[in-house]
């Protein structure tokens, strides 16, 4: 690969500035972001109508809402007529939502209130652009057989919809079959990891978007912790949600994939 662009290297500085880390002692310490609870005004029905006393009495099921943008959450869940009190800490990885209260699957009534903790930027910039964005690069470009595999760690822990599948050594993980889980998954007998990178142009996220790829259970509690460290690709311009598919890396600190989620979109 040849030297990035000054363009790039612009992008590549914006990237670092946003992407997020912070340092140990600020980490864990909750901070007043002086927000308090949001009064979501709640959507009107897509089909022009204004809802009824049925709509209105039918209970709101919370969704897997860690790990997404909090402009999404804030949108999808104002669309359910819920409303948010959001409060933030800092870390890597601003906009993230860290947790969420109540727990995913639980029913609240509509104009319920949801308890969201999201990440915010440390006041100076010690985050860093995230090794496993070019580990991710260099998986797909293993998968289109392009390269040589990238660097694995001693154990990689694949998952599906936010729920761990397999682990595998490094060695068994450097056989590209072993990228492809038995797994029925979105109307899918199993789960082509390479094929889905291999099979079409990829859009860089830092998380991957909240409104189309199935996910029905939370990400392990490891894996929230160190968000900042882990990158997406997602299907660019899908004709529709049955067509997103996210594939989501996480490296540790020499940069070795230590963990692989795969998200994939179903109407």
């Amino acid at each position: 690969m040849g030297r990035p662009t000054p363009v790039k290297h612009l992008a590549a500085i914006a990237l670092m500035l946003l992407a997020g880390c912070s340092t140990p002692d600020e980490s864990d310490r909750d901070v007043d972001p002086g927000v308090g609870a949001t009064a979501a005004t709640p959507a009107a029905p897509q089909d022009g109508t204004t809802g009824g006393a049925d709509e209105r009495r039918t209970p709101a099921r919370v969704g897997v809402l860690v790990g997404a943008r909090l402009r999404e959450v804030r949108e999808a869940l104002t669309g359910q007529g819920l409303r948010l009190e959001v409060t933030s800490r800092v870390r890597c990885g601003a906009g993230v939502v860290l947790a969420q209260d109540p727990a995913p699957g639980t029913e609240v009534d509509r104009g319920a209130t949801i308890g969201l903790v999201v990440a915010r930027a440390p006041a100076t910039a010690t985050c860093t652009f995230p090794y496993a964005a070019t580990a991710l690069r260099r998986l797909e470009a293993w998968a289109r057989e392009d390269e040589p595999a990238p660097e694995l760690a001693d154990r990689v822990r694949f998952l599906v919809a936010n729920r761990p599948v397999r682990t595998l050594t490094a060695a068994r993980a450097g056989d590209p079959a072993a990228w492809t889980l038995d797994v029925a998954y979105a109307e899918r007998p199993d789960v082509r990891i390479l094929d889905l990178l291999s099979s079409g142009p990829m859009a860089d996220r830092d998380v991957p978007p909240f409104s189309c790829p199935v996910k029905s259970v939370a990400l392990p509690a490891d894996l929230v912790r160190r968000l900042p460290s882990s990158w997406s690709l997602v299907t660019r311009r899908p004709r529709a949600c049955m067509e997103e598919a996210a594939v989501q890396v996480w490296t540790d600190g020499a940069g070795r994939i230590t963990d692989v989620n795969v998200l994939l979109g179903s109407p």
